[in-house]
């Protein structure tokens, strides 16, 4: 083998070992255990607390964020004793719109909350006339919404930032919104802001 072949082969070898390791090193980078979160959320009202706050998942190419939530209400606020839920809340954007730095979504979704404490109860006490009042200790939330995204590109913790507004009302609401005359369906609507920060 002369000096020209064996250059060659030299050359053609370090380019297909540099394309192995380039290709491993990406594999490396973009992996990330599974129970990593995306984003961690702060929430103000909304039907899920006073205050919330959780993190969160993406899925299926960000078409559905699922976020874990701990909501607190004071007893000043909600005239009775403090409250505590657990909520799993699930968001859809229903379709995103660039315009210049940012991304604009429509959102829809829905949350399963549990509340905990002597404020809630899975099965009616005795002490109330049957059929009187439905248990309360899960809730369903429904809601439309906006959110803005701006991706964040100069910082080493902070990814990206979403600010988003919300409408929606709880299941109980709205079934006694229509069951009862005196419940108006412009009365059983609430609004929620809220922040994600991206990792």
């Amino acid at each position: 083998m002369n000096n020209r072949k064996l250059i060659t082969l030299c050359i053609a070898l370090l380019i297909i070992s540099g394309a192995f390791a380039q290709d491993s090193t990406l594999i490396i980078i973009k992996e990330k255990p599974w129970y990593k979160p995306d984003y961690a959320k702060v929430q103000f009202a909304g039907n899920v607390g006073f205050l919330s706050v959780g993190f969160g998942y993406q899925f299926f190419n960000n078409h559905l964020c699922s976020d874990i939530l701990y909501g607190y209400v004071p007893a000043s606020v909600s005239k009775a004793k403090e409250i505590h839920t657990i909520t799993l809340k699930n968001t859809v954007p229903v379709f995103t719109k660039e315009i210049k730095a940012i991304t604009l979504s429509p959102i829809t979704g829905f949350t399963v909350s549990y509340e905990t404490g002597n404020n809630s109860f899975l099965k009616l006490p005795n002490k109330y006339p049957k059929d009187y009042y439905s248990t309360n200790a899960f809730h369903f939330t429904f809601f439309i919404g906006a959110k803005v995204h701006k991706d964040i590109n100069n910082s080493k913790r902070i990814n990206g930032i979403d600010f988003y507004f919300e409408l929606g009302t709880v299941d109980t609401y709205f079934w006694y919104a229509i069951k009862s005359k005196e419940v108006k369906i412009n009365q059983i609507f609430s609004s929620a802001i809220g922040i994600n920060l991206y990792f």
